[in-house]
């Protein structure tokens, strides 16, 4: 597919969104789709007038990300300005694709990209994930360079905390430069919001202090309970609809044990040069699977930076990549399903909406589990001689 007709599909793909987010034309429960860049531009009005939202437990961003909700809401107020900066930067995601694709002759990365929002809905432009998701993008095409591959990591950490994760994909005999690089930039970029904002990373007490959302891996248990034989609670806490009910504190400890030990291993992996002939990407894409699967949120927004690692990934495709794949579109297309359309069910325990969300939950760790072990055969296969002679 050549870049006129991707750009086409582009075009129309956004317009779609942007009809459906603004009202303009039928979409399901579309009043939720930009609801969230209202609180946005509640927040950099108060920001504008010096008042940071340093108490408020919905508050859960690093500083930089005050940068672009205040940036969007002097642009225009009423989602307006902020929604303009996410086609922007959508736009941005899909030229770099596109770019790369002209020179390794490949059409399918950018198609991923153009697809995202007709799979996992309009929601894309209308949560802060594309602005990260950028910068993630950015990193890995430009792996290859230090310098940019640290320092573009740095930004995407001072937006959203997980594109910290891909300094795991950092190339062979090159890591220590680019931590250097992450490291210093991040420093001082914290530095500089700190002078803006004092108190810019009390957003971490609250993620502390965040309990089970009910869309999470861990709280499936109390929505089957909740769908059959009796109620399970549910509460808005810290920005999210989570669920009340004895276990949840424990239940959250074990699935954040599980993604530690997880990522400890990618990590050991990492260091021990058994992973290093795995692509970038592909190590970039695990990681972030392992963080969504094992934490205590699972908003739908998150398959944003899911499409956005899969599109670079579809460069040197792994194996089982279009089972990969057809596996992230099913889970993200009834994420569409569940929020906004029957989230109302779900919440309530609808058995239905409650029966496609466990299919959600089983593709995407089905995903992550073949993505698991297509990393952990390059590190078997990159074993040194003396392991394997020992072990044979």
């Amino acid at each position: 597919m050549r870049a006129m007709p991707l750009t086409l599909g582009w075009v129309i793909t956004r317009a779609w969104v942007l009809l459906s987010g603004f009202s303009v034309i039928f979409y399901p429960e579309s009043e939720f789709l930009f609801s969230d860049v209202r609180l946005y531009d509640w927040w950099a009005g108060n920001i504008a007038d010096s008042h940071f939202p340093i108490n408020d437990p919905m508050w859960q961003y690093p500083p930089l990300a005050a940068v672009v909700f205040l940036a969007g809401y002097l642009i225009a107020g009423n989602t307006v300005g902020f929604v303009f900066l996410a086609v922007l930067a959508d736009l941005a995601i899909f030229a770099l694709l596109i770019q790369r694709g002209k020179s390794e002759k490949a059409s399918a990365p950018a198609f991923i990209w153009l697809v995202a929002p007709l799979v996992m809905g309009p929601i894309i432009l209308g949560r802060f994930d594309v602005f990260v998701t950028l910068a993630a993008v950015f990193a890995l095409l430009s792996v290859g360079q230090v310098r940019k591959f640290g320092i573009a990591i740095a930004i995407g950490a001072l937006l959203k905390v997980w594109p910290v994760l891909l300094l795991l994909a950092a190339p062979r005999g090159k890591s220590l430069k680019a931590i250097a690089w992450f490291t210093a930039t991040f420093v001082a970029g914290s530095l500089l919001l700190s002078i803006w904002w004092r108190d810019s990373f009390s957003f971490i007490g609250g993620q502390q202090s965040r309990g089970l959302q009910i869309e999470s891996i861990g709280a499936l248990p109390y929505q089957i309970w909740n769908a059959g034989p009796s109620n399970v609670s549910s509460a808005f806490q810290f920005g999210a609809i989570e669920v009340v009910a004895q276990g949840t504190a424990t239940v959250s400890l074990i699935i954040t044990l599980i993604g530690i030990l997880l990522l400890g291993i990618l990590f050991y992996w990492k260091v021990f040069g058994k992973i290093e002939s795995a692509s970038p990407a592909d190590v970039a894409l695990l990681a972030v699977l392992i963080s969504i699967v094992t934490s205590r949120v699972l908003s739908p927004q998150y398959m944003v930076w899911v499409f956005g690692l899969l599109a670079v990934s579809a460069f040197k495709p792994q194996q089982n990549f279009n089972k990969i794949l057809v596996l992230i579109f099913i889970s993200a297309g009834i994420g569409q399903v569940i929020y906004p359309w029957w989230y109302i069910s779900f919440q309530q325990g609808g058995a239905l909406a409650v029966a496609f969300h466990a299919i959600r939950i089983l593709t995407l760790l089905w995903a992550t589990v073949i993505a698991w072990q297509n990393i952990r055969a390059v590190s078997q296969q990159n074993q040194s001689p003396k392991v394997i002679h020992q072990a044979s």
